[in-house]
């Protein structure tokens, strides 16, 4: 037999990488199907920590505004006392214990409103920015002063529509 330097006939090359093709392709089968487990379970737990997240955002979204709430039916309660001393005071006159309550009242008001203000800010800054109407009902030191102010009255209106606007939109989220 005569050797000439042709190349190997077309079906053994073929032959050749298909077989690599297969052994390549049955491997990276092996491969994958052992993986795929891992990789659902990889998959379901990135799934259960999403919706918690989701869950806990709405969670507290839920807490922030019940705690708003809460602190809002407080600061109403003080409110309403100190509208109804102002109210009965403008009515009946000089009473023994009215100075008394209203300095109590009074202190109060100082210390809770400023964690309030902001919030209720915006409700009452549409109409007149450069008068706080809360801060009018018991900034002064005494009664009387409230009573014979000018825009006494006014600040009680526009500081309940605040406080009610306020409400509303913490009810309705």
């Amino acid at each position: 037999m005569i050797r000439i330097g042709l190349p190997p006939p077309v079906l053994p090359r073929l032959r050749l990488h298909w077989h690599v093709t297969r052994i390549s392709c049955a491997r990276y089968s092996r491969l994958l199907a052992a993986v795929r487990p891992r990789t659902l379970e990889v998959w379901q737990a990135w799934r259960v920590y999403v919706v918690q997240r989701i869950m806990t955002t709405v969670t507290l979204r839920q807490y922030r505004q019940r705690r708003a709430l809460a602190q809002l039916r407080t600061f109403e309660t003080h409110y309403e006392e100190l509208v109804d001393l102002l109210c009965w005071s403008a009515k009946d006159g000089v009473h023994t214990n009215r100075d008394a309550r209203y300095t109590r009242v009074r202190a109060w008001m100082l210390r809770y409103y400023p964690r309030i203000q902001a919030h209720l800010r915006s409700y009452w800054a549409s109409s007149d920015p450069s008068r706080d109407p809360f801060l009018g009902l018991f900034g002064v030191e005494h009664v009387d002063d409230v009573i014979y102010s000018i825009h006494g009255i006014e600040d009680m209106l526009r500081s309940r529509a605040a406080l009610e606007a306020y409400r509303r939109d913490l009810e309705q989220g």
